[in-house]
């Protein structure tokens, strides 16, 4: 049989742990099943707190989509269980879908990144990311 997307992985975060690191090439996007995480970036002032995410927020995804590097940190700030989805499944995905919808996606990003260089300069702290509802349809098993 073939497999047609790459397989995802699940783990579990204990409070502080780093999930991802800024500045490192991004290889997954991660779902939030149980637990939340705070999002911070090193700056001239030292660690700007840019947001939390909780259950069922998604981070990591932006560098995925434009191939840059990852533009903040993600730390557990709860027991955190996470779906880490590799950058595979998001090109599997894409790859299926309208051209413009990936053509948006990279201007969407461009601008959140700046907007995000923004906020970390000017020193705005705590601000809450949208969460997202999936539904079972929007992921596969597992």
């Amino acid at each position: 049989m073939k497999r047609i997307a790459p397989l995802i992985d699940r783990r579990l975060y204990n409070v502080g742990d780093i999930i991802v690191q800024e500045g490192e090439i991004g290889t997954s996007f991660y779902l939030i099943e149980e637990g939340a995480v705070e999002v911070f970036k090193q700056t001239d002032k030292g660690e700007t707190i840019l947001g939390h995410i909780g259950k069922t927020g998604i981070f990591g995804e932006m560098a995925l989509v434009d191939d840059g590097m990852r533009m903040a940190s993600v730390r557990a700030i709860r027991p955190t269980t996470c779906r880490i989805f590799p950058r595979e499944y998001f090109q599997y995905r894409l790859a299926r879908s309208d051209k413009l919808i990936g053509a948006l996606m990279r201007i969407f990003t461009a601008h959140i990144r700046s907007l995000t260089h923004l906020q970390a300069e000017v020193g705005v702290k705590g601000i809450q990311r949208p969460m997202l509802k999936l539904s079972k349809d929007d992921l596969p098993e597992g």
